[in-house]
């Protein structure tokens, strides 16, 4: 009777120092306090059914922390960084507000939306973006940050040498390869790729404004 006395002790000395190191975990259907009274039992039997009970809490309560203990959740790297998506704000606004005006008629010289050529057309659009640029397809090539072609972000303008050297033909660069531009060709505002012979052969660069 005194060895599992002795063992009971130790068992409960061990219960409690884990217990005040250890997480809270869930009760159980018996708790210590409810055995200690069975301590002064005088069967033999009675103590070491009370010590197998007070080590099988024990393992018990090592086990359930251990399996109940919640790991730390991760970061979802695209809530941190962000969708990769087409373009940046900015960008995504001027083409939006650039397609607004699909199917208005080409006018050379025209500044509005009763008609715009090339160069007007990109200025109207970055000026309702907030963003001031110069007249003309040459004075627009002559400012803003130049761009390698692969490179290119939406609403960044790329620029074509058509009817005379050097820039003289201006759209939007919309992703996928593809630009907004007043055309006199289509004779309105429309999309063309950058893919297409014309454009390929005529491609002199890009600017961006933001």
């Amino acid at each position: 009777m005194q060895k599992h006395k002795f063992s009971i002790v130790i068992v409960l000395m061990l219960a409690m120092s884990f217990t005040m190191v250890a997480p809270a975990a869930p009760a159980y259907a018996a708790s210590i306090s409810d055995l200690v009274p069975q301590l002064n039992s005088k069967d033999s039997s009675s103590g070491g059914g009370i010590f197998n009970i007070l080590f099988g809490l024990l393992i018990g309560k090592l086990f359930s922390n251990t399996t109940n203990s919640s790991p730390t959740p991760t970061t979802n790297p695209s809530s941190v960084l962000g969708s990769t998506g087409t373009g940046s704000a900015t960008g995504q606004a001027l083409i939006a507000t650039g397609q607004k005006y699909m199917g208005v008629p080409y006018v050379w010289g025209g500044t509005t939306t009763s008609g715009f050529d090339c160069s007007g057309f990109t200025q109207y659009v970055m000026k309702e973006n907030g963003i001031t640029i110069p007249r003309t397809a040459a004075e627009q090539y002559a400012t803003g940050t130049a761009v390698e072609k692969s490179n290119l972000k939406v609403g960044d303008l790329v620029f074509f040498t058509t009817y005379k050297p050097g820039a003289s033909h201006v759209g939007f660069y919309m992703g996928n390869g593809k630009f907004l531009h007043a055309s006199s060709a289509a004779k309105q505002v429309t999309v063309n790729s950058l893919s297409e012979q014309y454009y390929v052969d005529h491609y002199i660069g890009a600017r961006s404004y933001f």
